[in-house]
């Protein structure tokens, strides 16, 4: 989940480093997401399986843990 970057900045950061996962940023529900998740501080990134099923979730910007946890779910 992404709060506060644009959308432009954000599709530049995930082509440069060949993400194919799906983001969740700037949309209109961003207050439900953010209650829904519990989020107390930005960033927060969340690894959700395609079940729907939270996998890891890291407060502040862990890249090697959010790697480790997408490789598990086989995900580049």
């Amino acid at each position: 989940m992404n709060y506060n970057d644009s959308a432009d900045v954000i599709k530049k950061y995930f082509k440069e480093n060949g993400f194919t996962f799906t983001e969740v940023m700037n949309g209109e529900k961003k207050d439900d997401i953010v209650s829904n998740y519990g989020v107390q501080a930005f960033p927060t990134n969340y690894v959700i399986s395609p079940e729907g099923k939270v996998i890891a979730r890291f407060i502040g910007f862990d890249e090697a843990g959010i790697r480790k946890a997408l490789k598990g779910l086989g995900v580049q």
